[in-house]
């Protein structure tokens, strides 16, 4: 199975698709101006991915459905004056210069209503209306928590959206909901899921979890990876279930950190020693100001193993190979340190982990 898809990949295949459009699009254009007759001959997804199949992506695919949340080429002429596009009546935002009077490269918006609708894309123009028939539908699924270290037969909640008629998987293994609705999915945990990934599918297409089970260090709260902590300066506030701003799930991780001030997590490496089976390590931060923070793995006064990190007023997520901290074959512990040099800062942290290799 795929881990997370490449992202940038797709955004150089959606480049490319839209490179090669505006080409042929415009080479078809002579006059610069509207043909006058307002029509769709065909519309192509943009790319098309399955996260759970190997080597499967193409570019500019022929269809008939629309998924909202997804890039589509709308083909045809009188495109050049256009003035809005909706599905199922609400408007998508369109960016000009994708428009050429024989296309349209459109991001479907998410929020596009799909349930009991008109089933219908309008586009307006200077030269008129036209109300086209093409099926709207859902976007894939969206997983925004779960237990990132549950164990066979735990019953766990998955939280997310659009989760209608929805396939589970782990790893390879299939299981069936006890309860679902659009945005929760309760199932029982199978026997071998230990550093697999969790996918479910909609009827519009799969979204795999970016987090390995069992690779949480930190998860609304200590894991079975989290050995000890420690504070450089006691009179730190270190609040390790904060529940008023978190990036995922119901806690985080609040610390009131003064200037250059150090929090360290151990790896409780009496019972656990798989950290060499990772790659990377994963964190969700945010201060209460942006600053900087350095990170540091296995000690922070070797250079090697430090690397400054950027952090914003706002969640970022940040994921650190550990050959850019010293490429350890294993972790025993790992840390951050103000670094703002503005007298301290309240840094937040959430879904602390490990990446897989």
């Amino acid at each position: 199975m795929k881990n997370i898809k490449d992202r940038m990949l797709l955004k150089l295949c959606f480049l490319a698709s839209i490179s090669i459009l505006l080409f042929a699009s415009c080479s078809n254009d002579d006059s610069g101006g509207s043909s006058g007759k307002l029509e769709v001959t065909g519309i192509t997804k943009s790319v098309v991915d399955d996260p759970l199949v190997e080597g499967d992506r193409e570019v500019d695919v022929p269809t008939d459905v629309i998924n909202a949340g997804n890039y589509y080429i709308i083909r045809g002429s009188g495109f050049a004056t256009l003035k809005s596009i909706s599905f199922n009546g609400l408007e998508s935002y369109f960016n000009p210069t994708f428009v050429t009077d024989n296309a349209i490269v459109i991001l479907v918006d998410e929020k596009t209503p799909y349930y009991n609708e008109m089933d219908e894309m309008k586009i307006v123009t200077n030269a008129g209306t036209l109300n086209y028939k093409v099926a709207i539908r859902p976007p894939a699924p969206s997983i925004t928590g779960f237990p990132v270290n549950a164990n066979p037969g735990d019953v766990i909640t998955i939280t997310g959206d659009y989760f209608l008629r929805p396939v589970v998987n782990f790893g390879e293994t299939r299981v069936e909901p006890m309860s679902a609705t659009l945005t929760e999915i309760v199932v029982k945990v199978p026997e071998g899921t230990y550093l697999k990934n969790l996918s479910i599918t909609n009827v519009s297409g799969t979204t795999v979890a970016p987090e390995t089970i069992g690779s949480g260090v930190y998860d609304d709260k200590k894991t079975n990876i989290w050995g000890w902590d420690d504070l450089w300066d006691d009179n730190n506030a270190l609040n390790l279930a904060y529940d008023k701003d978190v990036k995922e799930g119901k806690k985080c991780i609040e610390w009131k950190s003064g200037e250059w001030d150090g929090f360290v997590i151990g790896i409780n490496n009496w019972s656990y020693h798989d950290t060499g089976k990772f790659k990377a390590i994963r964190f969700w931060i945010k201060g209460e100001k942006a600053g900087k923070v350095k990170f540091f793995a296995n000690d922070v006064d070797v250079a090697a193993n430090t690397k400054i990190i950027d952090i914003k007023s706002s969640w970022t997520y940040v994921e650190i190979p550990y050959a850019e901290v010293g490429n350890h074959a294993e972790i025993s512990n790992f840390g951050f340190q103000e670094f703002g040099g503005f007298g301290g800062n309240v840094i937040y942290l959430d879904n602390i982990g490990f990446v897989l290799k």
